[in-house]
């Protein structure tokens, strides 16, 4: 069966590439890969959050004033009582 001429053109490609590649290493043609973290951005961020921010707001506690101007702030949103 006669080669179709998107297959010569695919054969005459890659023969271009290997050509190319005659006689040098394999680290001069080979792409490095990038690696990846197994952990998205958003879960370091989320995760950050939930780590940090308690400890910041326990700090809070240590400064009375801080901490009453932090609650009068949550509770005009709504989010506690007062």
């Amino acid at each position: 069966m006669p080669q179709t001429p998107a297959q010569r053109r695919a054969n005459e490609k890659h023969a271009r590439g290997v050509e190319k590649r005659m006689g040098k290493p394999e680290t001069a043609y080979k792409k490095k890969d990038a690696r990846k973290s197994p952990v998205s951005l958003v879960a370091v961020g989320l995760l950050i959050f939930v780590v940090i921010a308690p400890l910041f707001i326990e700090q809070l506690k240590f400064i009375p004033a801080v901490w009453n101007f932090f609650l009068n702030l949550l509770a005009k949103i709504g989010l506690v009582s007062r």
